[in-house]
């Protein structure tokens, strides 16, 4: 009987335990229903919150081209700003290099302002220093040129006065056109025993040195025919060439004086019409009509270093016929230069000497001078100038 109650009661535990655990998943289930049933709820109303704030389907497609062609716009425009910001970028960078280039070519002007300032002052002091010396060179040159003057003033006075050569010659002219102040150039005359004694003579040099060259010889031959009384003009050339020797001590072997001279001199004696000549180095030129005729000089100089060598100068007699005229000259007119560098040449200059025999002497040496004048044109003279004629 004991082990049926303790049966019963198992089974009345068992089964209460069975219907507590069933109950236990009842409730269990109900409350998930209920959660879930919640969860539904609170999901159906954001569901219809979220389709009462979605607009209807046309309105939303309007919408929707509108975004879409405002993002189309956006996009180009972000893609011109992206362009433009290269662009602008690309400029930066561009004038970032144009200023760094433009501040390296300022150093670069600064040094080159630098070292033309060092220039500049230095050119300043040196120009100072210029002046200075073209003011000390300007008065030395007006001392020179005062001294040369004088000097000028010196050598016309012993040139013989062409009163003189008128009186005793009186067809004749003179052109005489140094090249500087002074001239190497001198004509001499002297009337001694009858005889009208008149010289063309060249010096070695011009200018200053020329002149005191001329100086010498007008001395030597005032002593050898107004002192001496040699008037033939063979024997006068004899012995200023041996006066020139011996004062330029050219008869030494240890000199190294050159100088020396060519002369073409000629005695007239009208009283027989009677003309001797001699020349060293220069010719004389007889016109008679309408023909030229040249008598060759000795081709020794007066004076230089060729003092061992025999020196002969010869004269020559020619009987005066009335009418011709007679020429000496030094070879400054013939070696005049043109513009054009072209020599006058001796052919030219007797040419020159026949076109005019129609003329007065004083005729002839106007017409001379302005011949040689127009075809130097303004070039430099070459040489001192000195031509003689006589008309018998």
């Amino acid at each position: 009987m004991s082990s049926i109650l303790i049966s019963l009661i198992a089974v009345l535990i068992f089964t209460g335990l069975v219907y507590f655990i069933l109950q236990n998943k009842h409730k269990r289930e109900v409350n998930w229903h209920k959660d879930q049933k919640n969860e539904l709820e609170r999901s159906l109303s954001e569901l219809k919150q979220a389709l009462s704030a979605v607009p209807d389907a046309k309105k939303t497609e309007a919408e929707k081209k509108k975004a879409e062609e405002k993002n189309k716009k956006l996009w180009q425009m972000s893609e011109a700003v992206y362009k433009e910001k290269a662009r602008v970028d690309k400029e930066n960078e561009e004038l970032t290099l144009a200023k760094e280039k433009l501040a390296a070519d300022k150093a670069k002007v600064d040094e080159k302002v630098k070292k033309l300032w060092s220039q500049s002052t230095a050119i300043h002091k040196e120009k100072e220093r210029i002046n200075e010396l073209k003011i000390e060179i300007e008065h030395k040159h007006k001392e020179i040129v005062d001294s040369v003057n004088y000097a000028k003033r010196i050598q016309e006075a012993i040139l013989p006065d062409r009163n003189d050569i008128i009186e005793n010659l009186p067809n004749s002219f003179i052109l005489f056109k140094p090249r500087d102040i002074v001239s190497g150039d001198f004509y001499w005359f002297s009337h001694k025993n009858g005889k009208s004694i008149i010289a063309a003579v060249d010096c070695t040099g011009h200018g200053v040195p020329g002149a005191f060259m001329s100086m010498i010889g007008n001395t030597l031959l005032n002593e050898i025919v107004n002192e001496k009384g040699i008037t033939e003009p063979g024997p006068i050339l004899h012995a200023l060439n041996d006066e020139v020797n011996r004062s330029l001590k050219q008869t030494r072997q240890d000199s190294e004086s050159r100088d020396g001279m060519d002369v073409a001199i000629c005695s007239f004696d009208l009283t027989t019409s009677e003309l001797q000549y001699a020349g060293a180095n220069r010719p004389l030129y007889c016109v008679k009509n309408g023909a030229l005729a040249e008598t060759k000089a000795d081709k020794f100089p007066i004076g230089g270093l060729d003092y061992d060598i025999p020196k002969k100068f010869n004269t020559q007699t020619f009987q005066l016929q009335k009418g011709e005229t007679l020429y000496i000259s030094t070879d400054g007119f013939a070696d005049q230069f043109s513009p054009d560098d072209k020599k006058l040449m001796t052919k030219k200059f007797k040419e020159t000497l026949l076109k005019i025999q129609d003329k007065t002497m004083s005729e002839q040496r106007d017409f001379l001078d302005h011949f040689i004048e127009n075809w130097k044109s303004g070039t430099e003279q070459t040489d001192d100038i000195l031509v003689i004629g006589v008309r018998v």
